[in-house]
């Protein structure tokens, strides 16, 4: 059983590092992968045979095989969570994250109980070690289901949980503390206590067995504190507790245990490899707690630290595991002391080259090599490790195998270890190392094709330089053109408020840049159309992209239209284009609403047209209006007021209108004319509400998104007077390459908008501000049209006293509760009432942001009286 769960992990952790070499990956599978598949299963295993040997308490083994399968599937399917999006990924993420807790919930309950056995031996204090660690790990996980939650679905984190966004990197130090110093850490420590002796062949001490009791407490507090720290914003005392647990690991723990390996004889294929995992492991958390000391704030903490850490962790868990293996496995296969040496010996053979060739590959993936270059280390140290394993399984089944001896050359068997390894041998190992990675290196450079970065044909190729900004969370420009054949050069300038990076392709980087710093990337020969973005977590999903457009092939795309294909995708415009400045001539749709007019029969005219307009920046397009305008003309009314609508179809195709303010039958009032055809609509407005109207001819949905919307407001009895009051509809588009449709109807029906509007236009209310004194009594109505997404108002810096929806107070001025946002679905409507007391911005949005981020956003600015 340990020998095909470990070997099954490995093979898999070897698999996702080699599908780096065809497509780069985050690096969370490498974390995940290394760090809870094949050290968490081994974890299981070896943590269960310990306590068996420390209790003498008999397990049941099916219940540890059934444990295993629980780690490892869920395993699997958080891995699977996290190359997912949206629900499926968020319950990808939840299920996988529970099936692992549950393993150690009970593999934790299972030490628990075997520590409370009649035989105790003195080396109980492993297992002490290995049940805070277990402990530690559930709790670390529960925070990893969050943070899952957001990777896999930021609409429904920001949605349902707005805090979790804010807070994901703060979080994620946590999981770090938890899972790194908590579970594997102190796990490795507290084995290492009673199993680091035993492989040096020396006696344990009762020194080590004090000094690691006495030092349990600490690194315990400290991982508590450093968590608590993450939480409350503070990474320089995050990373003192970090740097406490790192010295106390090292003073309580592993000094003592590295004293009784003096004059030992340890294996390369074990004691060495064991002693460079802990190394790896120790010194990468002493640098992790130099850069949380370092660090102003979480998100500098955790961008900083990334990819290297994964790096110094893998390096550890699998060298720890590797060089236990190698001790463990032929010692549990039996055979007597002979064969045992035979075994040993068979692995020291290869035992120095393994050593040299996977602490190299690490090495040097520590430098600042291109991304390719770091992912062919990194397949050459996780090939060495397989091969580790391959051997070490030989060995054992060579040792097995009942018509094998030992060697005549065999030393005596009196004689106890490997004999120590010749310095020849060693200078051999290092030597032919050196030259394998050496090779895999400059290899690197060439593996790349043409478009390769740092290839002799890239130095002679034309090049095309290109200064790259960022805005919000777009790249400015959002797409460039380079001559097919030429080399392109990007000159990135971060001047967004946050680190981001710029990745290609091809593999070539930038690597984090934080704010206002620039960095320069080779991107190679450019020979077809391709795509950059920012790895940052989230960045790329929330518009970060850039696209490079190679001039001149068959593929490539000359058009300045900001439309893209219309072939059932969503036509994505970036943050910075739907936000861009829309020039002078522009006129915002007035927001502003005039009191209900005091005539009780509202005569009203309503012309379908097909105008040619501005729906955002730089994009024009045939939309389908009534009167001319996205959102229609607002009828205001009060309880008992009778409209009569005349609808006009002055448009080239069949339209018609539904009030949802009428109580009246569909069948004649709702039903398409043809063009040049009228009808009148007639309705009492019996009920109070903000009420949509739309046209209802199929396909709704896209009638809708072209713009066909508006609403009609009827006050409810007794609605009090207010200093400023306005109007805001969500409406969301679909733009289509054929400028004539305007909208995509795949896309609508994909639910994927282009831009998402506060009455018609993204952003629009940014460039022409709503306004207020401070002090004024502000009422703001709010209607979803839809056709799809949903509304979270919140107007940033206020608290609503008075929350009216679908026909009923929510709170009415009250002064001792609020609320912070309006939720409305589709068709919804409601409004809301506050009084800003101090001049300043208010930003009003969405608050399921990435929708706020495609233009559901604005601003109320507050001026002194």
């Amino acid at each position: 059983m340990t020998a095909i769960v470990t070997g099954f992990w490995i093979i898999v952790l070897v698999a996702s590092v080699a599908g780096q070499l065809i497509l780069p990956n985050p690096r969370w599978y490498l974390i995940h992968v290394s760090g809870l598949g094949v050290a968490g299963a081994s974890i299981l295993i070896w943590t269960w045979h310990f306590a068996d040997a420390l209790t003498r308490s008999k397990q049941s083994q099916p219940h540890q095989i059934i444990r295993l399968a629980l780690q490892s599937v869920g395993t699997l399917v958080l891995a699977g969570a996290l190359a997912t999006t949206g629900m499926a990924g968020v319950v990808l993420g939840v299920l996988g994250s529970l099936m692992v807790c549950a393993a150690f919930v009970w593999h934790s309950w299972a030490l628990r109980r075997a520590m409370g056995a009649a035989f105790v031996s003195p080396g109980a204090v492993t297992l002490r070690y290995h049940l805070a660690g277990g402990i530690i790990f559930i709790i670390g996980a529960l925070v990893g289901l969050i943070m899952t939650i957001d990777v896999t679905s930021f609409e429904l984190a920001q949605s349902w949980w707005p805090a979790l966004y804010e807070n994901h990197d703060a979080m994620a130090l946590v999981h770090v503390f938890a899972m790194v110093l908590g579970f594997i850490g102190m796990t490795v420590l507290g084995t290492i206590v009673t199993f680091g002796p035993t492989v040096g062949r020396t006696r344990m001490s009762a020194q080590s067995l004090r000094w690691a009791g006495r030092a349990l407490p600490v690194l315990i507090s400290a991982i508590v504190v450093g968590a608590a720290a993450s939480l409350a914003g503070l990474p320089v005392v995050a990373g003192i507790a970090a740097g406490v647990w790192v010295v106390a690991a090292i003073v309580g723990v592993l000094w003592p245990v590295f004293k009784t390996w003096r004059g030992s004889m340890l294996g390369v294929g074990d004691g060495w490899t064991i002693g460079a995992g802990l190394i790896w492991l120790v010194a990468g958390c002493a640098v992790w707690a130099v850069q949380l000391a370092l660090a102003p704030d979480a998100q500098e903490a955790r961008s900083v630290s990334g990819g290297t850490y994964a790096i110094f962790l893998a390096a550890g868990a699998l060298q720890l595991i590797l060089g236990s293996l190698t001790y463990l496995l032929p010692v549990v296969a039996g055979g007597g002391p002979a064969m045992l040496r035979q075994s040993i010996e068979f692995l020291e053979r290869t035992g120095a080259l393994r050593f040299f060739v996977l602490n190299g590959a690490m090495v040097l993936a520590l430098m600042p090599f291109p991304l390719h270059v770091h992912n062919i280390l990194l397949g050459a140290a996780g090939l060495t490790a397989l091969m580790s394993f391959v051997l070490v399984l030989m060995a054992v089944v060579r040792q097995k195998r009942p018509e094998s001896k030992p060697s005549e050359t065999s030393r005596p068997a009196q004689e106890r270890g490997p004999r120590p390894m010749p310095d020849p041998h060693l200078k051999s190992g290092a030597a032919i190392a050196a030259a394998l990675l050496l090779a895999v290196t400059a290899g690197g450079y060439g593996v790349q094709s043409v478009a390769g970065p740092g290839t002799s044909d890239n130095q002679n190729a034309p090049v095309t330089e290109v200064d790259v900004t960022v805005s919000g969370m777009s790249f400015v420009p959002s797409q460039i053109k380079v001559p097919a054949g030429n080399r392109l050069i990007v000159n990135f300038e971060n001047t967004g408020d946050q680190r981001h990076d710029l990745v290609f392709d091809n593999g070539a980087e930038t690597g984090p840049v934080p704010t206002g710093e620039t960095a320069t990337v080779d991107a190679g020969i450019i020979e077809e159309s391709t795509e950059g973005w920012c790895s940052m977590v989230g960045h790329r999903q929330m518009g970060m992209t850039l696209d490079v457009i190679a001039t001149g092939t068959a593929n490539s795309h000359d058009s300045d239209s900001a439309s893209g294909p219309s072939n059932g995708l969503p036509n994505l415009p970036t943050m910075a284009e739907l936000s861009a400045d829309p020039g002078e001539q522009f006129v915002p749709w007035d927001a502003a609403l005039d009191p209900a007019p005091e005539e009780t029969v509202h005569h009203v005219s309503l012309d379908v047209e097909e105008v040619e307009k501005e729906v955002a920046p730089g994009r024009t397009q045939t939309v389908w209006t009534f009167n001319g305008q996205t959102p229609g003309p607002v009828l205001r009314g009060k309880v008992g007021d009778r409209f009569v609508v005349e609808l006009t179809n002055n448009g080239s195709m069949g339209h018609s209108i539904d009030f949802h303010a009428g109580d009246v039958s569909p069948d004649e009032p709702m039903r398409t004319i043809e063009p040049g055809e009228s009808l009148t609509y007639e309705f009492t407005a019996n009920r109070s509400g903000i009420w949509m109207y739309h046209c209802s001819t199929s396909p709704m949905s896209v009638h809708i998104a072209n713009g066909m919307y508006g609403a009609v407001i009827i006050d409810p009895p007794g609605l009090e007077p207010v200093d400023e009051e306005y109007v805001l509809i969500q409406g969301e588009q679909y733009w289509s390459s054929d400028l004539t449709e305007g909208t995509d109807a795949d896309a609508v029906a994909y639910g994927t908008p282009s831009a998402v509007t506060f009455n018609g236009y993204p952003f629009q209310y940014d460039h022409e501000p709503l306004s207020a004194q401070a002090g004024d009594r502000v009422r703001m109505w709010v209607l979803d049209a839809g056709p799809n997404l949903p509304l979270s108002f919140h107007v940033v810096g206020t608290q609503f006293d008075t929350v009216w929806s679908e026909g009923d107070y929510l709170i009415d001025h009250s002064e001792d509760s609020g609320s912070q946002t309006l939720g409305l679905l589709a068709a919804q409507g409601g409004f809301v009432e506050f009084s800003p007391h101090q001049a300043g911005s208010y930003t009003i949005v969405n608050h399921a942001m990435s929708n706020a981020e495609r233009g559901a956003h604005g601003k109320l600015v507050v001026v002194d009286n």
